[in-house]
């Protein structure tokens, strides 16, 4: 299994595609008056905290898959250790995905958290599993 396995590639794709969106211009106006313009772009604010900008003049903002900078931007990492069924089930599950979304490149990584995602929404089947594993007989 490789770390790509695991956690999911980083060959995010989707930023790409937005030709410059990720550049952002800020001008600062410093107290001698003088004023300095300065572009950066995607790469350049990984090292740095993003601003927001308030420049957008859409009011609907990108679906997660276009507006981040990478798969892992904007996501904190929560090591999830599975047993090997579980594995299997999520690979299958990938594959099935790429098919659907057949003109997508599904990430492994927004498979994993829509599978969290999809739990919270339903607790109910969440609490079945953990009673199905023998929580609650104690």
């Amino acid at each position: 299994m490789t770390k790509d396995d695991r956690y999911g590639a980083t060959d995010d794709d989707y930023s790409d595609d937005l030709d410059g969106y990720g550049t952002e211009t800020v001008t600062t106006t410093d107290s001698s008056g003088e004023t300095e313009t300065v572009e950066s772009n995607a790469s350049e604010a990984d090292s740095t905290d993003s601003t927001t900008d308030s420049t957008a003049t859409s009011s609907d903002p990108l679906p997660f898959i276009f507006a981040r900078r990478t798969v892992k931007a904007d996501r904190d990492a929560v090591p999830v250790y599975v047993q090997d069924q579980t594995a299997t089930e999520i690979d299958e599950l990938e594959r099935d995905l790429s098919q659907t979304f057949d003109g997508d490149k599904v990430m492994a990584l927004d498979v994993r958290e829509a599978l969290i995602r999809a739990g919270l929404e339903n607790v109910d089947d969440v609490r079945r599993v953990m009673e199905e594993w023998g929580y609650g007989r104690r």
